[in-house]
C-alpha cells in the first residue's frame, strides 16, 4: 500500500519577496519583449540643394491680322470720283469726256493688294487736219472736220475696268511702306471704236485719264505709309513682359528678348503677318515680377520652331503614399518560421533620397526605414528605386533585436512594389498647363497653347514635397487683332 501524503512548506517572508523580485527581473521582460513595438532611430534629415533653371531661348509666334480697308477707302476719297476735261486745239484732236469710278474692291495674296473698281465713261471729239490764220484772224479749219460721240448725249456710258497692284512691306522705323502701280493697263470693257485721223480716240482717253488715275496711286502710298506697326508691337511687348498667376502652377514670365517681323500676307484688306519674340519664359512657385525691358530694334526675322519651357511642379508625399500603401499594405513574406507583414507605409524626403517608412506585424510588430534614390524610367514612365535599401539605424537595429528580418526578401518585395507611374499625372499637368497658359492677356491680346509634350527631366525629393523638373514642348502663338485707325 502507498501512501501519499501532503506537505505544505511555508516559507518565510523574505524567501516570498526573493521569488516576486525574480519573476520580476526575469521573466516579465521575456514577456514584454515578445509583445511591444520595435522601432529604431529615422534617418538623419539632409537637404539638398536644387540646381537652378538654365532655361533655352524660346519662340513665341504672335500672329497679326491688320485690316487696311479703311487706309484704302481714305485714299479714295481723298481724290475725285468723277474727273472731266476738255481739250480744243484748231488742229488735230479736240475732245471733251467724262470719266466716273466707282469703289474699290479689294483682293490679296502674298503681300500684294489687288485695287479694283469700274469706271464709266463718254466723250465728244473732232478732228481737223490743217488750221491756218486768214486775214489776220485766228486760226480755222481749212478742212472740214470730223467729229464723233461716243457714251454721250442718247448713248449709254460706256465701261472701263481700273486696276491697281499695292505692294506692302515694312520698314525700320516699323512703319508700312507700299508701292502702288496701274497694272494692268487700263481695260475698256464696252470699246468705242472710234478713230479720227488715225487717232484711237479711246487709247489717247486712256492716256489723259492716266495721269489723275496715278494720282490715286500715290494716295494710297502716302494712306499706308501713315500706319505705324510700331505703337501695336510695343503694347504687345508690354503685355507679355509682364508676370502671369498660372492657377495653383506658379507664376510666369514669359521674358521676351527680341522681336522680329515676318513677310506680309494679305486676304482681301487683311493684313497677316507674324510678329516673332525670343524670349527665356521661367515659371516661378512665388512672385518675382520681372523688370520691365525697352522694345528693341527689329531683328531679322526667322520662323518659330516653338517654346521649350523647364518648370518644376509638385507632387504631395501624401498622394504618393496612398499609391505605395495601395501596393504594399498587406503584403507578407515568411522567413525561416517567421513572418513578416507590411501594415502601412509612409513616403518623405531626405534631400537627395527617398525615405520609406513601414509599419510591419506578425512575429514582431515596429517600424523600419528604408533609403532610395528616385530612379524614373522615361519610356515607362515610372519612378522606383532601384538601390531601396535599410537605412543604416534600421541595420544597426536588427542586427541587436531582429537579426532574421536582415533579410534581402524583404527589400526584393518592397523595392518591386514600391513604385509610381507618373503617365496621370503627365496627361492632367499637360492639360492644366496648356489650359492656364493659353489666356487672355488684356489689351485685345491671348495666348494660345498647344503642348506636345511633357518630359519629366530631373526628381528633387525635398522634405515637405517631390519636386519634379519637368521639359514642355509647344507652340505658343498670341492672337493680335487691330483695325487701323
Amino acid at each position: 500500500m502507498q501512501l501519499f501524503a501532503t506537505v505544505q512548506v511555508n516559507l518565510p517572508l523574505d524567501m516570498k519577496l526573493y521569488q516576486l523580485r525574480f519573476f520580476t527581473v526575469i521573466i516579465l521582460p521575456i514577456v514584454f519583449f515578445s509583445c511591444k513595438t520595435l522601432k529604431p532611430v529615422a534617418p538623419d534629415n539632409a537637404e539638398a540643394a536644387i540646381p537652378k533653371i538654365i532655361q533655352p531661348v524660346s519662340n513665341v509666334e504672335v500672329p497679326v491680322s491688320v485690316d487696311l480697308k479703311s487706309y484704302f477707302i481714305q485714299a479714295e476719297n481723298s481724290v475725285p470720283v468723277k474727273y472731266a476735261d476738255s481739250q480744243q486745239p484748231c488742229e488735230g484732236l479736240s475732245y471733251a469726256y467724262t470719266f466716273t469710278r466707282t469703289p474699290f474692291t479689294i483682293t490679296g495674296s502674298d503681300n500684294v493688294v489687288s485695287l479694283k473698281f469700274t469706271g464709266s465713261y463718254g466723250f465728244n471729239a473732232s478732228y481737223c487736219a490743217k488750221c491756218a490764220s486768214l486775214l489776220g484772224s485766228g486760226p480755222h479749219c481749212l478742212v472740214p472736220t470730223v467729229s464723233a460721240q461716243c457714251g454721250m448725249g442718247d448713248e449709254p456710258p460706256r465701261r472701263m475696268e481700273i486696276s491697281y497692284q499695292s505692294t506692302i512691306s515694312v520698314m525700320p522705323d516699323y512703319h508700312l511702306r507700299s508701292k502702288t502701280i496701274l497694272y494692268p493697263a487700263p481695260n475698256p470693257l464696252d470699246r468705242c471704236n472710234v478713230f479720227l485721223g488715225h487717232i484711237d480716240v479711246t487709247d489717247r482717253l486712256i492716256q489723259f485719264i492716266s495721269s489723275p488715275l496715278n494720282d490715286l496711286g500715290k494716295q494710297v502710298d502716302v494712306k499706308i505709309a501713315a500706319y505705324d506697326i510700331k505703337p501695336m508691337v510695343a503694347q504687345l511687348w508690354q503685355s507679355i513682359s509682364t508676370e502671369f498667376k498660372l492657377g495653383d502652377v506658379g507664376y510666369l514670365s514669359v521674358n521676351p528678348q527680341s522681336v522680329r517681323l515676318s513677310s506680309f500676307s494679305l486676304n482681301g484688306s487683311l493684313l497677316n503677318f507674324s510678329v516673332g519674340l525670343s524670349a527665356k519664359p521661367v515659371v516661378t512657385l512665388v512672385s518675382n515680377p520681372p523688370q520691365q525691358k525697352p522694345l528693341p530694334d527689329l531683328s531679322t526675322y526667322a520662323p518659330a520652331n516653338g517654346f521649350n519651357v523647364y518648370l518644376d511642379l509638385l507632387e504631395n508625399y501624401d498622394h504618393l503614399t496612398n499609391i505605395v500603401n495601395q501596393k504594399l499594405a498587406g503584403q507578407s513574406i515568411k522567413i525561416a518560421g517567421d513572418e513578416f507583414i507590411v501594415d502601412n507605409t509612409k513616403v518623405y524626403g531626405i534631400g537627395k533620397q527617398v525615405v520609406l517608412q513601414v509599419d510591419f506585424k506578425g512575429t514582431s510588430m515596429g517600424t523600419i526605414y528604408l533609403v532610395g534614390t528616385p530612379t524614373y524610367d522615361q519610356a515607362k514612365h515610372e519612378l522606383s528605386f532601384p538601390d531601396l535599401s535599410f537605412d543604416l539605424h534600421t541595420k544597426t537595429w536588427m542586427l541587436k533585436a531582429a537579426k532574421w528580418m536582415f533579410n534581402g526578401k524583404i527589400t526584393d518585395m518592397i523595392r518591386r512594389r514600391a513604385t509610381y507611374n507618373f503617365s496621370k499625372f503627365i496627361a492632367d499637368n499637360k492639360a492644366r498647363l496648356q489650359k492656364e497658359l493659353s489666356r487672355d492677356l488684356g489689351n485685345n491680346i491671348s495666348s494660345e497653347v498647344a503642348i506636345q509634350d511633357l518630359d519629366i527631366q530631373a526628381i528633387y525629393p525635398a522634405s515637405e514635397k517631390l519636386i519634379i523638373r519637368t521639359l514642355s514642348t509647344g507652340q505658343i502663338k498670341v492672337k493680335v487683332v487691330m483695325q487701323a485707325k
